[in-house]
């Protein structure tokens, strides 16, 4: 499977094109697998069946702050029992949003410290979301005891070098391909072992598709971007982040 790429971070339901176009396009960009992102109980368990019904689709449950709001007790129950469905490799996206969430910190804290919990018990790694938060994320996920992914990282040399500290993944999404991105600049800091690429499709498409619908399939220009960096062979590159996703979310995956 020379050369094969992971999107270890997207969206299948918002897509323009169905889960299954997506897919088929993505395989034939060298895209082998997707891991698609619940942000609510509905679309995790949509999610849960994808992940079921698509091969080389993983799916995660989550809840993400944005609908921190809406957040009752019955929904963590539901994500407790979704974690356990075959196909769902991890818990999240969850975390924090000082940018552009309408819910205050205090809503969001409550229930970001109840996503750790469950991933905790749950023995599940956590997929991060976190915008201009970056030091309440941390302090919260001191208490994590699972892997964590940093997901659309952002963040310069300080981020980088504290997320490198605690081991945590560490997800590139296609606004690394942007200009004067400042996590562009700070690659060679992170640790190779601990990188992650991903599209968040349908948003954050890379530079040389902006203005377009994200999809899987780009992640292979975000790939490109990232190995050319740090001076990788784009195969080298492919099986590293593969590996590297596989070992993250426990993905049967050869590499």
């Amino acid at each position: 499977m020379g050369g094969m790429l992971v999107d270890s971070h997207t969206h299948l339901l918002r897509l323009e094109v169905s889960p299954e176009d997506a897919m088929r396009e993505a395989a034939e960009a060298g895209v082998g697998a997707v891991v698609n992102v619940g942000t609510e109980v509905e679309d995790s368990r949509r999610g849960a069946e994808l992940a079921a019904a698509l091969p080389n689709v993983y799916s995660t449950a989550g809840i993400h702050p944005h609908n921190a709001g809406t957040y009752a007790a019955t929904d963590l129950e539901a994500l407790a029992e979704l974690v356990e469905s075959p196909g769902i490799v991890a818990l999240g996206e969850v975390g924090l949003d000082y940018y552009r969430s309408e819910w205050s910190e205090d809503v969001q804290r409550a229930l970001f410290e109840d996503a750790i919990s469950l991933a905790n018990d749950a023995r599940l790694p956590l997929v991060i979301h976190s915008r201009q938060a970056f030091a309440d994320t941390m302090a919260y996920l001191g208490s994590a005891r699972v892997p964590v992914v940093l997901h659309c990282f952002e963040g310069g040399d300080r981020e980088v070098r504290e997320a490198t500290e605690r081991g945590y993944y560490v997800g590139l999404a296609g606004n690394i391909t942007y200009k004067n991105n400042e996590t562009a600049k700070v690659l060679r800091l992170i640790n190779r072992d601990r990188i992650l690429v991903e599209t968040d499709a349908p948003y954050l498409s890379p530079q040389p598709v902006r203005g377009t619908k994200n999809a899987p399939k780009n992640v292979a220009h975000t790939a490109a971007f990232v190995a050319e960096r740090l001076g990788l062979e784009s195969d080298e590159f492919a099986t590293l982040t593969t590996r590297n996703a596989r070992t993250f979310y426990g993905l049967p995956l050869e590499v």
